[in-house]
């Protein structure tokens, strides 16, 4: 893949979320590396924001140029990574709803993003979304239909991130997690 091809379609990506008001850029890379399988060419954005006080639901993506171009040269998706996320303004709280990245199991994937670093990328612009706009936690619910050894492998994503997870012997399918944000 051409490094320098990959880098003008992020930027042209990272100028187009500049250009949204409904969208702002959270973190961004471009160092482009034969580094896999992490990628080093991204943006995490959101559609996160406060002066919506009926809204209390967003989203974090995470849009990646590698494996995404089509034969003219340009994005195949928006975005290979989704974190959406409800929002308690009052209780300072954020729970987790959904956490997903394109990969092999779905049928529309063309590329299995899945362990790139695409999720921990989303997870920690979570935390730093949280921290800025003053809320105190973190949670959520990891359940994996794919078996145990996926639950063991989206667990260590979150315990690598900061996130403390604790499952039910009673039913290995599902776990809890939680982040503390402090000031």
């Amino acid at each position: 893949m051409d490094s320098a091809l990959l880098s003008k379609v992020l930027t042209d990506r990272i100028k187009g979320i500049r250009e949204n008001p409904a969208l702002q850029v959270l973190a961004q890379l471009d160092e482009p590396s034969s580094n896999e399988p992490r990628v080093t060419q991204y943006v995490a954005y959101t559609d996160f924001t406060t002066a919506e006080s009926k809204r209390q639901t967003a989203s974090i993506y995470v849009f990646t140029p590698y494996m995404n171009l089509d034969a003219h040269q340009h994005p195949i998706v928006e975005y290979q990574t989704q974190l959406m996320f409800h929002f308690d303004p009052w209780t300072k709280s954020i729970h987790v709803s959904v956490l997903e990245t394109l990969g092999a199991a779905s049928k529309l994937a063309f590329f299995d993003y899945q362990n790139h670093g695409l999720a921990t990328v989303a997870l920690q612009a979570l935390i730093g979304l949280g921290r800025k706009n003053g809320f105190h936690n973190i949670d959520g619910v990891v359940s994996s239909f794919d078996g145990h050894a996926d639950l063991l492998r989206i667990s260590d994503v979150l315990q690598r991130v900061g996130f403390t997870v604790q499952t039910d012997p009673e039913n290995p399918h599902v776990g809890e997690y939680s982040y503390g944000l402090s000031a």
